[in-house]
């Protein structure tokens, strides 16, 4: 799984002028490849401590689809390269599991994180 930190412009120039070396400050690629994570040093990972704490930096990871759940309103959401989707409530412990055409395919009452796995591979197998 890749990860990045993106920042604005603003930031990035900021955080040119924050860190130098020799007393200059380092190159906007220096920067771009530390939030890249292609760098992994004392001075990249300072870079991307400053972009998150200081300058509005947000981490993003890019994996494929259905390999993680959303997590939003008390709902973890899963959604397939198949168009099938994963509605898990944390607050009633139900599952729901769409098939591509938004059809219900299958219905769980207090889902235990031990069937998430099987779920899942029903989920990819619609």
């Amino acid at each position: 799984m890749n990860k990045y930190i993106s920042v604005n412009k603003e930031g990035i120039k900021a955080l040119q002028r924050t860190f130098k070396v020799k007393g200059k400050p380092i190159c906007e690629r220096c920067v771009k490849n530390a939030l890249a994570f292609r760098t992994d040093n004392d001075l990249a990972r300072k870079i991307r401590f400053a972009a998150v704490k200081h300058h509005g930096g947000c981490t993003y990871y890019v994996c494929k689809e259905g390999e993680f759940f959303f997590d939003s309103d008390s709902c973890w959401r899963a959604v397939y390269p198949n168009r099938a989707e994963i509605y898990l409530d944390k607050q009633t412990g139900e599952g729901t599991v769409y098939g591509p055409k938004g059809d219900v395919v299958a219905r769980y009452d207090h889902v235990m994180l031990s069937q998430i796995g099987e779920i899942k591979r029903m989920a990819e197998a619609l």
